[in-house]
């Protein structure tokens, strides 16, 4: 008997211990996150435990590509710990944490920030917001607004460009002078 064939079946168990495979469902079952994933050659596994990493969270929609790893070998006992996602316009060293409705989030790698919720949605601070440093804004603020069943209506608010004072004189308001310029 020679060396190879010695080690083969040892090489096959470390080859069914990785594989690429493709995520095509994802439940909660007992508080646990699980994944039904296909492999090469069209082998499938369901509730395969999905491990993330500590502080990020995600349920993967549709087809998403991932790595599974199976301990000792087995097809029986694997986990899913990484998931592909694709944000080519990312510079080096950025990050963005982003969902497949269109709502991201991104640390520029300049040390800014930028959110963006998916389009015809609004970006909502559910707590007091505080804010050291100047406020600018391209569109108009409305405070006072009424909120109906989670969705913010923009009735009855206060317009910072079309709210008016009166004068020291007595006589109609004042007429609104719109912000300009910095």
């Amino acid at each position: 008997m020679n060396f190879e064939s010695l080690i083969e079946p040892l090489m096959a168990k470390l080859r069914l211990m990785v594989g690429r495979c493709v995520i095509s469902a994802s439940r909660y079952k007992n508080g646990e996150l699980l994944a039904d994933i296909e492999l090469v050659a069209g082998e499938r596994r369901r509730n395969v435990e999905f491990l993330q990493q500590f502080g990020f969270s995600s349920r993967p929609k549709g087809d998403v590509e991932g790595v599974a790893l199976f301990i000792g070998g087995s097809r029986d006992n694997g986990v899913v710990i990484s998931t592909r996602g694709e944000c080519p316009d990312l510079k080096e060293g950025e990050v963005r944490v982003h969902s497949p409705f269109g709502s991201s989030i991104t640390l520029k790698n300049d040390g800014s920030i930028v959110s963006v919720p998916a389009s015809g949605k609004k970006f909502i601070v559910a707590s007091d917001l505080l804010v050291r440093g100047k406020m600018l804004g391209t569109g108009d603020v409305v405070a006072g607004v009424n909120e109906v069943a989670e969705e913010v209506v923009e009735t009855g608010g206060i317009s910072l460009q079309t709210h008016m004072h009166p004068t020291a004189v007595v006589g109609a308001p004042s007429t609104p002078t719109p912000i300009t310029g910095g």
